[in-house]
């Protein structure tokens, strides 16, 4: 931009200089404006990516109590835990260069059973800001199974070459609610609740990992760069090209 301006001031000393007015040589060669290197901001940005992985075999102990831990509804099963991917929706809300909050949809669900019994986890979803886990258990919809450990302590990577950043939202595991687990009891007849602290519920080891696009097309989607905290190590001033040039693996706190 700067050096656009220095030609032109130039030109115009030129043109000054041989007798030729100013305003007639500008009319015969308009400006013309840089090609811009951000989108306006928005206040949404859709997330994708892994989802949530939990054990819950290791959380809850579930063979010991003849429970079957299986992925349903498009979930899969991974060395023992069951993943969740990234469902349409997903979205993390910014404005003025700061992050507002969001909610991941998680598509699939986990089922779990005992002999003929059983029921199904479903319809997970996590809200950014306050880590609040939310789902339908059996027939019931819109259930606080649990939280986000530490949902302010959030891992940010970005692969060299990638505009894509993932975000790890759940570095410090799950916690899920006594209530849920007791509901679990009653369906199927069990006892897990046995071995639950009521107060705390029980911790559960849990990957939950999204991917926000910082581009849109051909430019930087400077406003979520902003509000990640990650201008330090992205150049805007380079647009695409800067975000490609860098290498995160960083901790930070959204809120």
């Amino acid at each position: 931009m700067s050096s656009y301006r220095r030609v032109s001031a130039v030109a115009v000393a030129a043109l000054l200089i041989s007798g030729v007015t100013a305003p007639a040589a500008l009319a015969a060669t308009p400006d013309k404006a840089p090609a811009a290197t951000t989108v306006a901001p928005s206040p949404d940005s859709p997330l994708v990516g892994a989802g949530l992985s939990l054990d819950l075999n290791a959380a809850l102990d579930l063979e010991a109590h003849g429970i079957v831990a299986a992925a349903v509804g498009g979930a899969v099963d991974v060395d023992g835990a069951v993943s969740l991917t990234v469902g349409k929706g997903s979205r993390i809300t910014h404005s003025k260069g700061k992050i507002l909050g969001g909610k991941v949809l998680l598509k699939g669900g986990i089922q779990l059973s005992k002999g003929a019994k059983k029921v199904v986890i479903s319809n997970v979803a996590v809200d950014v800001k306050t880590g609040l886990i939310t789902a339908k258990v059996g027939a019931k919809a819109n259930v606080r199974i649990g939280a986000v450990a530490n949902p302010a302590n959030v891992e940010v990577e970005l692969l060299e070459g990638s505009t894509n950043a993932t975000l790890k939202l759940g570095n410090d595991g799950i916690i899920l609610n006594a209530g849920v687990i007791a509901s679990i009891d009653t369906t199927l007849g069990t006892c897990l609740s046995t071995d639950v602290d009521l107060d705390t519920g029980v911790a559960v080891d849990a990957a939950l990992d999204v991917d926000a696009n910082l581009a849109v097309g051909t430019r930087l989607n400077a406003d979520l760069i902003v509000a990640l905290g990650l201008d330090a190590d992205i150049d805007i001033s380079l647009g695409v090209q800067g975000l490609l040039d860098a290498v995160l693996d960083v901790d930070i706190s959204l809120f």
